[in-house]
């Protein structure tokens, strides 16, 4: 029986660099389970996310990448979404 997961990244570690201050937070909802990787900042002031999520199908285990699909994600300095992409 596959459970369907629900959850969220939760985006709080976005700190400034010197007073170590929240700048923002951020729930990005999800319905599956999802691990939050890295929190890249880019050149131009915005922030890439990376990270995995469990895919619940009866094929997931097979092939490369073992049930788990990568997301990446690259947010503004509000942090508002600016794109999104899902590889299998």
């Amino acid at each position: 029986m596959n459970k369907i997961y629900s959850g969220a990244i939760f985006l709080c570690s976005v700190l400034g660099i010197s007073a170590q201050e929240v700048v923002w937070q951020k729930d990005i909802p999800s319905s599956t389970q999802e691990f939050l990787s890295q929190i890249t900042p880019t050149i131009d002031q915005q922030y890439l996310i990376s990270g995995s999520s469990i895919v619940p199908s009866k094929d997931s285990g097979n092939g490369q990448n073992r049930g788990y699909d990568l997301r990446l994600m690259k947010l503004n300095q509000q942090g508002e979404t600016v794109w999104e992409k899902y590889f299998s």
